[in-house]
């Protein structure tokens, strides 16, 4: 049993704990890092690039079904499961050696276990028996940072086979013929976008009255007319009673209450959020207090226990891995500091939805400005109008801008189309340096791309869009 001491001991090694675990020993501080499993996390194993490789190899099927629109003929295109799979776990394993390796060259003890907090000051390690394998005793600061997984629905028990979550899905070798989605946020429209290219039946099921909650309504309306045209069904404001697993003489499958009908397909995603994982950490025995379901963290990441910090999915706030890594940014960043200088403004991060055409967002939409009381003015402008985007044949979508009425002040920006993960970084480092709108109009784009829209969405705040027909005034 090690007793070492440490500066940093961090329990678990998702995006949130083995970059902060890096970005501390880049500052030579010595660090622990304790999980059970490999490094990565969920962003690596079973969720950001497991999907995103999936979506890679959608995309060019997309492409080579429709490559007569590029004047190209491809006689057949399909793609296999199977081989999507495999190339999936090849992207997966590549990636998780790399993580190993600079956890490795940077001096970070890894310690294969579960953390748990014996006090606040000390952490036990047991291994898959429940036996200690470590005491992590007085380390300057813990970070917890043990993710979250998917939530659960009493009323849809999760089988493995026919009643899945986010992670079974990605264990199917087979294309499910009628798939079913409970949820329609971000996960739920991402698979419905893949297995519809695929080929599968896809409905989805949202209790709320549009996709993606909480998103711009602009965004999610959009997204909607495009899941039609890929003959994705989608049913809103669905509540559903019951989901069972069936079964018959010559087929299995799953049968869906709603108020007032039954749906069958041959399975189900139940994709309606993702839990914190708190439960056996020690959190009593430290005296962290939990925030509902989350642990409760301030600005700078502090629990209730001033060093204890925890970050990522674990705390409640937005679910991204992205937000993790900023997360743990803040508390290494203060720790070296040895001072509160560092906090998180989410207000300036990201999101992306990897459907088809893609979504990003930063910062407020119009719903929300309003909820604060802010003055503000939208400027938009669609995809149609840019020669890239007629070019490469990705004119779906349009970019939104929002700005303060009264300073000009970005406050946010909303993207739905090809790219928009990428270009909606732009709009994050405009918004990060307190840009105004007419500062971004001044800022000279390159010709011909597709960030020419934010160009023209800016100048629209202003009613002066290049490439958009002017209303005439009535006289």
């Amino acid at each position: 049993m090690s007793n070492s001491h440490y500066d940093l001991a961090i329990v678990g090694a998702g995006p949130g704990g083995y970059v902060s675990a890096i970005r501390a020993a880049h500052h030579r501080l010595r660090v622990a890092l304790v999980d059970p499993n490999p490094p990565g996390g969920v962003c690596l194993h079973t969720g950001c690039i497991p999907t995103k490789t999936m979506v890679a190899s959608v995309d060019l099927l997309r492409q080579a079904q429709q490559s007569s629109q590029w004047a190209v003929s491809i006689a057949q295109a399909e793609a296999q499961l199977t081989s999507i799979v495999e190339r999936r776990q090849k992207v997966v394993t590549k990636l998780a050696a790399g993580v190993q390796n600079l956890i490795d060259k940077n001096g970070v003890d890894f310690i294969k276990g579960r953390g748990r907090l014996k006090s606040p000051t000390e952490i036990e390690v047991t291994d898959g028996e429940g036996n200690v394998t470590h005491s992590l005793a007085n380390p300057r600061a813990i970070i917890l940072a043990t993710g979250s997984r998917p939530t659960e629905l009493p009323i849809a028990l999760r089988d493995g086979s026919r009643i899945l979550d986010s992670d079974d899905l990605l264990t199917l070798t087979e294309l499910p013929p009628r798939l079913l989605i409970l949820g329609g946020g971000y996960i739920g429209c991402e698979f419905a976008s893949i297995f519809a290219a695929l080929g599968s039946e896809v409905t989805v099921l949202e209790a709320e009255p549009r996709l993606l909650p909480g998103m711009d309504p602009d965004l999610c309306d959009f997204l909607r007319r495009g899941f039609k045209r890929q003959n994705i069904t989608v049913r809103l404001n669905e509540t559903v009673q019951t989901a069972t697993a069936t079964a018959t003489a010559t087929a299995e499958g799953v049968t869906v209450q709603l108020a007032d009908e039954t749906l069958e397909g041959t399975h189900l995603l139940v994709a309606v959020g993702r839990t914190p994982n708190t439960e056996n950490l020690g959190l009593e025995a430290a005296g962290v207090a939990l925030d509902g379901r989350a642990i409760g963290v301030n600005e700078f990441l502090q629990t209730n226990v001033p060093n204890i910090f925890a970050i990522g999915d674990v705390t409640g706030k937005m679910q991204l891995a992205h937000v993790a890594t900023a997360q743990g940014r803040v508390v290494v960043d203060n720790l070296i500091a040895g001072k509160n200088e560092a906090r998180m403004n989410y207000d300036e991060i990201p999101a992306a939805v990897f459907t088809h055409p893609e979504i990003a967002t930063i910062g407020l939409t119009e719903a929300a400005a309003e909820a604060r009381g802010i003055p503000i003015r939208m400027g938009r402008f669609p995809f149609a109008a840019i020669g890239k985007a007629l070019a490469q044949g990705e004119t779906d979508g349009f970019v939104k801008l929002i700005a303060h009425a009264e300073t000009g002040k970005l406050l946010g920006g909303h993207i739905l189309g090809g790219h928009a993960a990428e270009l909606i970084g732009q709009i994050t480092l405009a918004i990060k340096l307190k840009a105004t709108a007419e500062q971004l109009t001044e800022t000279i784009f390159a010709h011909p791309t597709l960030s020419e829209a934010i160009l023209e969405a800016a100048e629209s705040l202003f009613g002066q869009a290049t490439h958009l027909p002017k209303a005439r005034e009535r006289k």
